[in-house]
């Protein structure tokens, strides 16, 4: 467990993340993301979870995992990073023990130091044998069925010229929505449930060669409810009129939705990949409010206003002023944690609608709640194209107006 608890004290000193007892889930996610990233390997989020001892777990991670997170603190695999951190056991070691028993244990040294140059023997012979993936020619693309949802994706690939001894298909960054695919064919459908822009990935093994870009579009704004594994999709006449969009508790209700156990999740989502605008110069501008009153479980009456791009996502988050500290901005790849940064400005009364405008332009981003001031800050790595926008509220809410144009 040394060369673990030393990998992750490795890992938070080159986020600068601050302490990981203060991470949240979106941390977490983010990490994931940022180890995909520059690894082009994923480690899923709940696993993360489980290294960093957010969630009960007693088995020790696969060495799959564990040669990830070496590679992403810049060394080649586990055994390398362990082999590079010996030094500093066995420092630790003589430095602790008593004199009397020190014969001991330079033999027990010397017969580990042994034992280490043979295994970095055997990892050089076994380096000289390894079949690595020859890739070859591989071919992947995917095309929805129809539209609405769910939807069915159809993937066609093709890796029978390449050595892999697995293949699979991943929906998208949940490297829970893996699925090992039969080398030998060449088609594969795969449903969402959720409408949004995903990147789907062919992996190789644990190499990801190829991706590509699904959109799973609506006709318009979509209302569901988030309940696992298929969320409730609400007809418009449900969730939509001529003044807003939104729900209330009768709709909960009448959906056999019990919001005294559980706080319920309200989205409001609109894709369409058609949407000719860029990240770099936007202006958004919004009016909604949340609407629920249940104290004990939605007391914060979070809501968050996203902009889907191509490259990432822009989340902005609203909540009861007493609550700032426990939400954070997202960026593209730039998360702004509450609990380090302060962000009061987007702490709001939802007796009343709230106004949003979020305007990027010349490398920076700005948001205004109720026409003040809620964060600024530089957004040089914008997230691509804009193909999407979603609305969510824990709770119930309604969304009076929207609308997002070029700069």
């Amino acid at each position: 467990m040394f060369f673990i608890e030393k990998c992750r004290r490795l890992i938070e000193e080159k986020l600068g993340w601050g302490k990981s007892e203060t991470w949240q889930s979106t941390d977490f996610e983010n990490l994931s993301d940022r180890i995909f990233e520059e690894t082009s390997s994923m480690i899923s989020s709940s696993t993360l979870k489980r290294i960093w001892g957010k969630v009960r777990y007693d088995s020790k991670p696969n060495m799959a995992t564990l040669n990830v997170l070496a590679q992403f603190t810049g060394y080649e695999n586990w055994r390398a990073f362990t082999s590079a951190g010996t030094q500093i056991v066995t420092e630790d070691i003589k430095e602790t023990k008593a004199k009397p028993a020190i014969k001991f244990y330079v033999k027990w040294l010397l017969t580990g130091a042994a034992v280490i140059l043979l295994s970095i023997v055997v990892l050089a012979l076994l380096k000289k044998t390894d079949n690595h993936i020859k890739i070859g020619k591989v071919s992947f693309s995917s095309k929805p069925v129809t539209s609405g949802l769910p939807n069915t994706v159809i993937f066609q690939y093709d890796a029978t010229d390449s050595n892999a001894d697995s293949v699979f298909i991943q929906q998208s960054w949940d490297t829970r929505q893996r699925f090992k695919v039969d080398k030998q064919l060449h088609e594969y459908t795969s449903t969402y449930y959720v409408p949004g822009y995903y990147k789907a990935k062919l992996i190789l093994n644990d190499s990801v060669v190829k991706q590509n870009d699904v959109y799973i579009e609506t006709d318009g704004w979509v209302g569901l409810i988030e309940t696992k594994p298929i969320p409730i999709y609400l007809p418009k006449s449900v969730f939509e009129n001529k003044r807003q969009m939104g729900i209330t508790e009768k709709v909960l209700a009448h959906q056999k939705i019990d919001f005294s156990q559980e706080l319920p999740v309200f989205t409001l989502t609109n894709v369409d990949k058609g949407i000719d605008l860029s990240s770099e110069n936007f202006l958004l501008d919004a009016e909604l409010q949340n609407t629920f009153n249940d104290n004990s479980k939605g007391i914060c009456r979070e809501t968050h206003i996203a902009v889907l791009g191509t490259e990432g996502l822009i989340d902005i988050p609203l909540c009861k002023s007493g609550c700032v500290g426990e939400i954070g901005i997202m960026l593209g790849m730039k998360y702004i944690n509450g609990k380090t940064i302060n962000l009061s400005g987007l702490g709001v009364d939802f007796e009343r609608p709230v106004k949003v405008h979020c305007e990027a332009k010349n490398g920076r981003i700005k948001i205004f709640v109720n026409g003040n001031t809620g964060y600024e800050d530089e957004f040089r790595q914008n997230i691509g194209r804009i193909v999407g926008f979603r609305i969510t509220f824990r709770g119930t809410g309604v969304l009076n107006s929207f609308d997002c144009r070029k700069s």
